[in-house]
C-alpha cells in the first residue's frame, strides 16, 4: 500500500512547482505594466494648450515654461535665454503700469485717468504727479528719471543672465528671496506679469477705441454687459472701431 500511496503523491510535488511558477511569472509580467502606468503619470506637465505637443527645448528649466512657442521662436539657446529675460522685464513693467492707471483714477484731481494725466508734459505746463503740483521743473524730472535707471541698468548688466534678471541685493531690500520658495516666487511673478501685459494691453485698447477709463469702461459694462462689451465697443481698434 505504501507503494501504491507514493505513485499516487508523486505528481502533488510536480503540479505544486507548476503552479508557483506561473504565478511568478504573472507577477513578472504585471510589474512592468505598474510600471509603465507610473513612468505615463510622471510624464504629465502642465500645459498652455492640452494635447499640443511640447517643444523637447522647453524642458521646465525656466519659471513658468508650459510649452508655448507655436512659431519656434526659441529654438536656437540664445533666443531662448534672450526672450526669457526680455519678457521678464516687459511684464514688471506691466504690473508697475497697470496699478499706475488704476492708482491715477482713484486720484479726486485726475479726473480723466492715465490718459491726461501726464498732458503736462505735452502741453509744457508744469509738472504734475497724479493731479498734485510737483515742486520741480522739466529738467529737474527728467534728470532724476535719468540717474535712477542708470544706477537700475547698470545693476542689470551682467554677464549672468540669472544676475541680470534677479540681482537682489538691494533688490530684495525685505529678504524675501530667503524667507520663501525662490523658485515659486519666480513662477508667481512671470505668471502676473503675463496677466498684467494683457491687461495694460486691454486698457490701451479700450482707452483709445471708445475713451473713457479701465473702471469707468468697467462700469459700464456691469451697468449693461450687452452693449457695452468688446464686440459692441469696438475694443479692438484695427478690426472694429469705426465700425
Amino acid at each position: 500500500w505504501r507503494a501504491t500511496l507514493r505513485r499516487r503523491l508523486s505528481p502533488l510535488p510536480t503540479a505544486l512547482m507548476a503552479f508557483s511558477m506561473r504565478a511568478a511569472a504573472s507577477r513578472a509580467a504585471a510589474a512592468p505594466c505598474r510600471a509603465s502606468r507610473v513612468a505615463c503619470r510622471a510624464e504629465v506637465r502642465p500645459s498652455w494648450a492640452p494635447g499640443v505637443e511640447i517643444p523637447a527645448y522647453l524642458d521646465r528649466s525656466l519659471p513658468g515654461d508650459y510649452g508655448c512657442d507655436p512659431f519656434g521662436l526659441a529654438k536656437e539657446p540664445q533666443n531662448l535665454a534672450r526672450y526669457s529675460e526680455a519678457e521678464l522685464m516687459h511684464a514688471r513693467w506691466a504690473m508697475l503700469a497697470w496699478a499706475g492707471m488704476i492708482a491715477v483714477e482713484l486720484e479726486p484731481n485726475a479726473p480723466g485717468g492715465w490718459k491726461e494725466a501726464a498732458l503736462w508734459f505735452r502741453d509744457g505746463a508744469a509738472p504734475t504727479y497724479v493731479g498734485e503740483s510737483v515742486p520741480l521743473t522739466l529738467g529737474s524730472v527728467v534728470g532724476v528719471q535719468v540717474v535712477t535707471m542708470a544706477i537700475s541698468e547698470r545693476k542689470r548688466a551682467q554677464s549672468d543672465a540669472e544676475l541680470r534678471k534677479y540681482p537682489g541685493g538691494r533688490f530684495d531690500p525685505l529678504n524675501l528671496a530667503e524667507k520663501l520658495n525662490i523658485d515659486d516666487m519666480k513662477t508667481k511673478e512671470i505668471a502676473n506679469g503675463r496677466v498684467a501685459m494683457l491687461a495694460v494691453w486691454g486698457c490701451v485698447a479700450q482707452g483709445f477705441a471708445i475713451g473713457g477709463t479701465p473702471l469707468s469702461n468697467l462700469g459700464d459694462h456691469l451697468a449693461d454687459p450687452g452693449h457695452a462689451n468688446l464686440v459692441g465697443n469696438g475694443g479692438i481698434p484695427w478690426l472694429l472701431y469705426g465700425l
